[in-house]
């Protein structure tokens, strides 16, 4: 299956049986507004002084501007961020997605201090140097790193991230980097659905030629309330 292929089963709701998207009623309310939605992640903050920030908040800014805009919600600049390895969330307690040390049903806060112990000195004081490769169904910037070497590199600190929180998932060796833009809040038709991705298309490749390279990092051990914000506890070092 192609992305196009891809973005089109996603964004008319072919890949699932559910009426609605998933941050739908977890992240976000319907029309839009963050739901709370606790939890903590490694990530990489994109800086708000650079050229990759204001070319994101152009190519967010055209994607507002579009005929099916109304149908996403779309987040606060200062949030931009690439996930560098996903930690956990309150309402998401599956073994596959809780580490396997503690049971599924310990507070969040005690998972959040354990990690916090566990994310220090395990020698991940470094920089990303990442690029995009397009936008994906009108809101996520696709992202690998910008060359072989630094690839394998994101892909080495995954796993230590994952080591180190003893948090392993079956989708570890398959996750796509990315920075998102905003989350749908509905389905769409064939049509709209054809649109979105044209759009995205066009605004993916004035993106990439734009800044073929991102330099992001050090890693950030953070902790959120909702999808508009994370708040650094500390440098992964």
């Amino acid at each position: 299956m192609t992305d196009r292929d891809r973005a089109f089963a996603y964004l008319t709701g072919a890949l699932t049986e559910s009426q609605l998207p998933a941050a739908v009623g977890l992240k976000f309310t319907p029309d839009g507004q963050p739901l709370t939605c606790r939890g903590n992640t490694t990530i990489c903050h994109v800086d708000p002084n650079s050229d990759a920030f204001a070319a994101l908040v152009e190519a967010q800014n055209r994607l507002k501007a579009g005929p099916f805009a109304s149908g996403f919600t779309f987040l606060p600049h200062e949030s931009f961020h690439m996930t560098i390895f996903e930690g956990v969330i309150d309402y998401s307690r599956t073994q596959d997605r809780w580490p396997g040390h503690l049971p599924t049903d310990a507070p969040l806060d005690r998972v959040t201090a354990d990690f916090a112990t566990r994310l220090r000195d395990i020698g991940l004081s470094r920089t990303v140097v990442a690029r995009p490769t397009g936008i994906f169904g009108g809101f996520s910037v696709r992202m690998t790193g910008a060359d072989k070497s630094e690839e394998a590199l994101l892909r080495l600190t995954r796993d230590q991230l994952q080591a180190a929180t003893n948090l392993v998932r079956p989708d570890h060796d398959a996750y796509n980097f990315h920075i998102t833009l905003a989350y749908n809040l509905r389905w769409f038709s064939t049509e709209e659905a054809h649109s979105i991705i044209a759009l995205s298309q066009e605004v993916g490749a004035e993106l990439v030629q734009r800044v073929p390279r991102i330099v992001l990092g050090p890693v950030e051990f953070c902790t959120f309330e909702t999808m508009h914000h994370f708040d650094r506890q500390h440098w992964i070092d």
